[in-house]
């Protein structure tokens, strides 16, 4: 089947939107780009102590169309790059056990309680992310909490990985020796009444 003339110069018409619409939006985000770059060069300036603000970049701001509340959501997006860094900084120092290397960066609510020895209450005051349950979507959402929060708290809490690994061992067996006992009787026979 072949298209109409009116078909045809529709759907140029429409490519020709859309190539315009990205180009906007690539537009958009250089300039986004560029404004977050000077504004980090600023934030880094003045914690250097060597930012003088002047008049003309002040009216050139405001003539250029922008607020005070993009200013201010530009610094906060500063801001928060910066507390992430500081946090990747935080994370790089703290040492990883065998299992971490290469982990998924969330947990589930089960492993957080097994493998960190964290009670429920730690557990809930803690960040998550909800995510489709991988066996079933119907089912209700997993919460998985990151993994990183989720180690601060476990070592903050039984004073440092030494504490933490000595706490899990325990537990260990303390589960090996009840399921010991649960079993000890099960080899043994019965002598027969005759």
């Amino acid at each position: 089947m072949e298209l109409t003339e009116e078909q045809k110069e529709r759907s140029r018409k429409n490519r020709e939107r859309a190539l315009e619409i990205r180009r906007r939006k690539q537009e958009e985000a250089k300039e986004k780009e560029k404004l977050m770059r000077e504004e980090q060069l600023k934030q880094q300036q003045r914690e250097e102590g060597r930012y003088k603000p002047n008049a003309e970049t002040n009216s050139n701001a405001f003539n250029a169309g922008e607020s005070t509340r993009n200013a201010k959501t530009q610094e906060k997006i500063t801001n928060n790059e910066q507390i992430a860094k500081e946090e990747s900084k935080d994370e790089d120092d703290v040492e990883l056990e065998d299992f971490e290397i290469d982990a998924s960066p969330y947990v589930t609510k089960k492993d957080a309680m097994k493998v960190y020895c964290l009670p429920e209450g730690t557990i809930a005051v803690c960040s998550y992310v909800e995510k489709d349950n991988p066996r079933q979507p119907k089912w209700n959402k997993m919460k998985l909490y990151q993994r990183s929060e989720i180690r601060k708290w476990a070592r903050e809490r039984w004073g440092s990985l030494e504490g933490l690994v000595a706490e899990r061992r325990k537990r260990e067996m303390k589960r090996f020796e009840k399921d010991l006992e649960d079993v000890k009787d099960v080899f043994k026979t019965k002598k027969r009444k005759k």
